[in-house]
């Protein structure tokens, strides 16, 4: 074989490997920052549900356990963002089921910040 073909085919086995390996190196480097994100909200303190309520959603205790407020009073939620039917069950102390029967015009798969949900 020419020295010339080998460079041309090692250099055309190389380029992948390169890519491969510097996309994993990126996938890696991004989780671990979400993860260290996400481990940074938990230990800044409860947040606030300024849109529902006004009150803190969860709070961390010293021994690093999370607690969540009892259950909603309100027989009206508003969608905020990111939230789900499962989400919104959880919170308020209901299921889905219940929560569908209540609202059998929405579409679970469509909330919309802002729309309005009957819990009780």
């Amino acid at each position: 074989m020419n020295p010339d073909r080998i460079r041309i085919w090692i250099a055309r086995l190389a380029a992948p490997l390169a890519f491969f390996f510097a996309a994993t190196v990126l996938v890696i480097l991004v989780q671990r920052a979400l993860e260290s994100d996400a481990g940074e909200a938990v230990a800044t303190g409860p947040s606030t549900d300024a849109v529902n309520t006004g009150r803190t959603t969860s709070a961390t205790n010293p021994d690093g356990t999370t607690t969540r407020p009892g259950p909603c009073r309100r027989k009206v939620y508003r969608v905020r963002p990111g939230d789900t039917l499962e989400s919104i069950a959880e919170r308020c102390d209901t299921s889905v089921a219940d929560l569908l029967e209540l609202n059998p015009d929405i579409d679970p798969l469509t909330l919309n910040p802002g729309d309005r949900i009957r819990i009780r």
